[in-house]
């Protein structure tokens, strides 16, 4: 019995050294937020928690994690060299960023794991990077697991192994101005994108803008400078701005909500353009979608591919033209016309390829590249009218507008075409012809 009560005696002495601890702890918890940080030896790292109801709160970086546990406004200054901002909480948090630079070797420089929306306010230059080199997939450098937005008056440098910015959810960008540069997406959405306005300068080895449900830019300076494929979604909606793409394949793609695709049978991806200005330089295809293509409004510039395996259009359903203007020069062996339109659409395929200038009813352009096949649609063109196509001055082929819909040339796919006809739809027509005899199953990007 004297043994037992000894050591019930030591368990409680035990118990008692437990809870000073704890208030010790406590108070080196409250002290760390003052000082900057304290180190949590079961996370071998500096952590400053950040837990703040004061909407002005602001806090300089430290090294380590600087983690915030419940939603409200926080303002960060100050640099780390090896660290990041993490979010962790079910509530809303909008984080302020004036003047920061944040530099992760081991995951995002801002990451949230919490299922509220998390809103980042540019103020300044900041720059964000993460250097992660996990060989599966690296850690973007900024990374939300529900809804993201990017907005704000400053500017932010991002550079990463992997994405640039990746949101789980919906992701909403405007009126910062985002550099960009990363191996994989430099903008990915695994729901949907909006681009309300900001500037935007982009480079990847990968898609430059990815959203795997709808995406839409209705302003902004969009600037596509290196990239795989430009922008894909399964629905693409650009109602203004002013973008310019380079892609060494498809610029535009408007895919399949599945991602898949036969060959020359109409999917439910969509291309939807009715105001801006848009300019698309690509290896493959210029306007690509595995469904329909929709042009009632803005200027569109294509310089599309050199070869005959892509054309600077590329649809496997309906190509709509209402309004604007359209000019897409590139290969002839995949040309495509429009297959309805309100105004006058008119395909040109050459018996040689060109250089220089072109000039058709008094629209001008001059293409980056070779071209052997132009298509041009504008409300300019009147339909009973006869323009010469020039190139450099010199006249190559008279064509005589008598419908909206007019091809003259000749065609890998279509084959010869008389003026007036719609080498459009014979060409989609054998394609899906082909498609359906093989059979053939694609994968795109």
């Amino acid at each position: 019995m004297e043994n037992v009560s000894r050591k019930e005696q030591e368990k409680q002495s035990s118990n008692a050294g437990k809870i000073i601890a704890i208030v010790a702890g406590a108070v080196v918890l409250v002290g760390g937020l003052v000082a900057g940080g304290i180190y949590l030896a079961t996370h071998q790292e500096q952590t400053t928690i950040i837990s703040s109801s004061d909407s002005n709160a602001s806090f300089t970086l430290v090294d380590g994690k600087n983690k915030i546990t419940k939603g409200g406004t926080y303002t960060f200054t100050g640099s780390t060299p090896n660290g990041k901002i993490e979010v962790e909480t079910a509530e809303d948090v909008k984080i302020i960023l004036n003047g920061v630079s944040i530099t992760n070797s081991s995951g995002a420089a801002i990451k949230s794991k919490g299922t509220g929306k998390l809103t980042i306010e540019l103020v300044g230059d900041n720059t964000l990077v993460t250097t992660d080199n996990t060989a599966d997939d690296p850690a973007a450098a900024i990374s939300g697991d529900a809804d993201l937005e990017i907005t704000g008056t400053g500017s932010a440098t991002v550079k990463a192994n992997g994405k640039g910015i990746k949101a789980d959810g919906n992701l909403t960008l405007g009126s910062a101005t985002l550099n960009v540069t990363s191996t994989d997406d430099t903008i990915h959405s695994n729901s949907n994108i909006t681009i309300a306005s900001g500037t935007y300068t982009l480079n990847t080895g990968d898609d430059a803008i990815h959203s795997d449900g709808n995406l839409i830019v209705s302003d902004g300076k969009i600037v596509i400078e290196k990239s795989h494929e430009g922008i894909e979604s399964n629905i693409i909606e650009i109602s203004g701005g002013d973008i310019s793409v380079t892609a060494s394949d498809d610029a535009i793609n408007a895919q399949n909500s599945d991602g898949s695709s036969r060959i020359g049978v109409s999917g439910d991806g969509a291309l939807n353009i009715s105001g801006g200005k848009l300019y698309v330089n690509s290896g493959g295809d210029g306007l690509d979608s595995n469904g329909k293509i929709s042009i009632s409004g803005g200027e569109i510039y294509v310089d599309g591919p050199v070869n005959d395996g892509n054309g600077a259009i590329d649809c496997d359903g309906e190509i709509s033209i209402t309004g604007g203007t359209l000019i897409a020069v590139g290969s002839s062996g995949m040309a495509q016309n429009a297959t309805s339109a309100t105004q006058p659409s008119v395909l040109v395929n050459l018996s040689q390829s060109y250089s220089g200038e072109l000039s058709f009813g008094g629209i001008t352009y001059t293409p980056s590249k070779k071209y052997q096949s132009v298509l041009i649609s504008s409300s300019s063109l009147k339909k009973g009218e006869t323009y010469e196509l020039k190139i450099n001055g010199s006249t190559i082929q008279s064509v005589s507008i008598s419908d909206n819909i007019t091809g003259q040339g000749s065609s890998m796919m279509g084959g010869g075409m008389p003026g007036g006809g719609t080498m459009g739809s014979q060409n989609q027509n054998q394609r899906q012809t082909q498609s359906q005899a093989t059979g053939t199953q694609q994968v795109r990007r």
